[in-house]
């Protein structure tokens, strides 16, 4: 083995300013090269305790350089976020388009929005009824759902229910569904108690998503469809769910809802 070998790894000597001046000397165009170079580094005029217009330039457009870099920053996270949840949207219609029955299109939602949207809580409530009744075993398999994954306790949510339109229970939701779109944050009492139950005090923010049924009468123009019920995302972070948060996601997952629950849901 060569002497080279044995010995220790050289340590770099130090630059000086000199080496610097030298280098910069013998590269006068290595700030054509690297004029991202020239945005960090201070150059002072000789303008007294003023000062002078290009140095202020610089500063602003060094400032601006910064604000700019932040917002692309904050634009490839979002990006990056939509990503995600497309996935998890793609997901959730692959796994609905496999349902048969009204108990699997529930059970899937459920998962869906337990496991891979991270929900604390799960409710719908359907104002129209289904065209085949939920037997035992039926409803005993959707029941299992609401069961949390973590430490076997129960989830805070009734699950599914069937409701009359007529009832008067809806009378807090009547905004809501008139305007027919999704909405988040903090609920009243009456709204939390109806949809979640007596755990509704472990729920602190929700997002509601409502679901559209069967076209109203015909008329000979084209009729919106009818409001068939709520989705209820519950979670126990007060601030998950908040009114300053965009609902464009919330409102593709009640249109692939509504297509997957109304083939079972009767028309009358």
């Amino acid at each position: 083995m060569t002497q080279q070998q044995h010995s220790p790894t050289a340590v770099a000597a130090p630059i000086e300013e000199q080496d610097v001046v030298e280098f910069l000397r013998a590269q006068p165009e290595f700030f054509t090269r690297h004029a991202d170079v020239l945005m960090e580094i201070t150059l002072h005029h000789a303008s007294g305790t003023a000062i002078s217009l290009i140095e202020r330039q610089v500063v602003n457009l060094r400032e601006h350089n910064r604000h700019l870099k932040s917002q692309l920053h904050d634009l490839v996270q979002i990006a990056r976020d939509n990503d995600r949840l497309s996935g998890r949207m793609h997901r959730l219609v692959l796994s609905l388009m496999d349902c048969t029955t009204l108990q699997d299109v529930f059970i899937n939602i459920h998962d869906s929005l337990r496991n891979d949207f991270h929900a604390d809580a799960v409710v719908m409530r359907l104002m129209a009824k289904p065209k085949v009744a939920f037997n035992e075993a039926a409803t005993d398999a959707v029941q299992d759902v609401q069961v949390s994954r973590e430490a076997g306790m129960p989830e805070a949510t009734n699950g599914v229910l069937f409701v009359d339109k007529d009832d008067v229970a809806w009378d807090a939701f009547k905004g809501f569904l008139k305007n027919a779109k999704p909405m988040c944050g903090h609920l009243g009492a009456t709204q939390m108690n109806y949809l979640f139950g007596d755990p509704a005090s472990t729920v602190a923010s929700a997002a509601l998503i409502p679901l559209s049924g069967i076209p109203g009468s015909p008329s000979g123009a084209v009729q919106p469809r009818v409001p068939a019920g709520i989705v209820a995302i519950g979670s126990y972070n007060a601030e998950h769910f908040h009114h300053g948060m965009g609902t464009h996601f919330l409102s593709q997952m009640g249109e692939i809802i509504s297509c997957a629950v109304r083939p079972y849901l009767a028309t009358e």
